[in-house]
């Protein structure tokens, strides 16, 4: 298996990156011919396996890898940006969740997906029970990432939309914190001070699947306002689904 070096970069050089590797680009697995060398991660439309790219620390040199490789690279950066004990942890939360499911899907290996989304409902759980309701909505974006990559378009809108009124609500990390003079200081929920926005990342994905799924304004308000007063009881949200409904609709339909 090769490496393709795309290009190395270097401080004191103000020119734009040349390509290094003037070889023919290839698969790193099958060998079939590309029609370029890839610049961010590739599928490979012959054998379906992944190639990664990287900039190796050693040599500042940016690379085409395979997935093994690209492990080893950030094991690297992990160790040069002394991030390395949580680089650990997380690979050994992966593996332990992977063993989970594979016994609970009797011996069948999960996905990727699989793991990454059983660790996101754990990391729900976690950021839920210390009140860190900004990683707690990100974790929830991630899961629409992963269901709008599944092509599960109505699931992944129905999550986009949730981390629409999530965000309207004004998230704040408290840390665990309980202590009630602490708290009225800095609430979990502040939907009149900086923390309430829309995110346009997030309008993007919906303002997409909406027109991949042809929706109606009013299908999309009516699920937005009737999923959503589920999430307002379930975390106790001090602003209705209704109320945001306008500023969604706004932003959506601009």
């Amino acid at each position: 298996m090769g490496i393709f070096d795309i290009f190395r970069s270097k401080s004191n050089n103000t020119q734009p990156p040349k390509q290094k590797d003037e070889r023919k680009a290839e698969c790193l697995y099958c060998n079939e011919v590309l029609v370029k060398i890839p610049g961010a991660k590739t599928k490979c439309p012959h054998c379906g396996k992944f190639m990664f790219v990287r900039t190796r620390p050693k040599d500042n040199a940016r690379v085409v890898i395979t997935e093994s490789e690209a492990d080893k690279i950030d094991k690297e950066w992990s160790i040069v940006n002394d991030t390395h004990d949580s680089f650990v942890a997380e690979k050994e939360n992966y593996a332990k969740e992977k063993e989970i499911l594979q016994k609970r899907f009797g011996g069948k290996e999960p996905s990727k997906n699989d793991i990454k989304w059983g660790l996101l409902n754990k990391e729900l759980i976690e950021h839920a029970t210390n009140g860190d309701w900004g990683l707690y909505r990100n974790a929830k974006f991630q899961m629409g990432e992963i269901l709008r990559k599944e092509i599960k378009l109505k699931d992944a809108l129905r999550t986009y939309l949730e981390v629409c009124y999530l965000d309207l609500n004004g998230l704040n990390n408290t840390g665990g914190i309980n202590d009630p003079e602490f708290l009225k200081k800095f609430s979990p929920f502040d939907p009149t001070g900086g923390n309430s926005f829309i995110a346009p990342r997030v309008i993007d994905r919906i303002q997409k699947i909406i027109r991949k799924l042809e929706s109606e304004k009013e299908t999309v308000k009516t699920e937005f306002i009737e999923y959503n007063l589920q999430i307002q009881q379930s975390l106790k949200l001090p602003v209705a689904p209704a109320d945001c409904w306008s500023k969604i609709e706004k932003e959506i339909w601009n």
